[in-house]
């Protein structure tokens, strides 16, 4: 083999070499259109250890493989939410700071916790929906229906004590459950693991929690679960809008960066984010596996009309009268 041909040979393998290495990067990192900044900050307005925390912490995995930062996550938590909201909504919109939150935000507004909506910020995404929680009491309530739950209510005014946080989906849920008749008293219990406290201490009487949190107790028999607070049935039971009562709330999840982030850098994070929900099996199975939820994403269009419904659907609460 002449000179020539061996260098023209070689030429070509190191060229075959370069276009490797090319589809090889564009598997686990998208080609940067935008200067980013080296690290990423994604909110989650809720503690450690919960669905939003873990969603949260999912995607900043995911994202950090495909996009030149590295995204962490920190837990703001305080006010029903609000506080981690308004820090992302005052923060320095050079892509460094995003907020990760859920159909809360909605509620904090029309309660009065806060004062600004999505036009505060950058909407990107919808990249995830919850399968929603399961309206639950003991088992030694003796309750086993929605429906026997309504009439005892009805029976018995105000005996009852419903758990939920302020400011948060569940108050909402609990109040459209009143508006729809079920006469039970509200009372502020926290987050997700003390509402589950309470009710195993037997200190209230019903709460909405998720799945995957109450499942072992169901099994023993400890906890019954009457029907879900989404818009759709989990396994074997049912949504209250199926069992025949006018309540759902749905829960979507969210991602936004702070008004006047470059849209360009809106628009590559979105594409990441979007191709992790559509083509990452273990991104799937996890969400599967740990909170039911099946993969979703909505693009910003969309995804602000989904939440359209949200506060069409909580317009006519009367958060301060419960």
């Amino acid at each position: 083999m002449s000179i020539k041909v061996k260098c023209i040979a070689g030429l070509l393998v190191y060229l075959a070499v370069l276009v490797s290495v090319s589809c090889q990067k564009k598997e686990t990192d998208l080609s940067s259109a935008v200067k980013w900044p080296k690290n990423v900050e994604i909110v989650v307005p809720a503690g450690a250890g919960g669905d939003s925390d873990y969603n949260a912490r999912l995607f900043a995995n995911g994202l950090s493989q495909k996009l030149p930062p590295n995204f962490v996550v920190s837990n703001v938590n305080g006010n029903g939410g609000a506080t981690g909201t308004r820090q992302v909504k005052n923060a320095s919109n050079d892509g460094s700071s995003i907020l990760f939150y859920h159909s809360a935000f909605v509620v904090n507004q029309l309660s009065g916790t806060t004062d600004y909506g999505f036009d505060s910020y950058e909407f990107a995404c919808i990249p995830a929906a919850s399968s929603g929680n399961v309206v639950t009491v003991r088992a030694d309530s003796g309750i086993k229906t929605l429906k026997e739950l309504y009439d005892y209510t009805q029976a018995n005014p105000g005996k009852l004590k419903i758990a939920a946080q302020t400011g948060a989906t569940t108050y909402a849920i609990a109040a459209l459950m009143k508006q729809a008749g079920f006469n039970v008293n509200i009372v502020d219990a926290g987050s997700a693991a003390d509402r589950l406290a309470a009710l195993l201490g037997g200190h209230v009487d019903i709460i909405q929690a998720s799945y995957g949190i109450i499942k072992d107790y169901i099994s023993e028999g400890e906890l019954v679960p009457l029907a879900m607070d989404g818009e759709n049935d989990l396994n074997s039971i049912k949504s209250m809008i199926n069992e025949g009562y006018n309540i759902k709330l749905p829960f979507y999840y969210f991602f936004a960066f702070p008004k006047g982030t470059d849209q360009a850098l809106v628009n590559e994070f979105c594409a990441a984010v979007k191709e992790i929900v559509e083509t990452d099996e273990k991104y799937a199975q996890s969400i599967s596996e740990t909170y039911y939820q099946v993969p979703t994403y909505y693009n910003a269009q969309d995804g602000l009309a989904k939440f359209n419904e949200v506060y069409k659907i909580l317009g006519n609460v009367d958060f301060k009268g419960n």
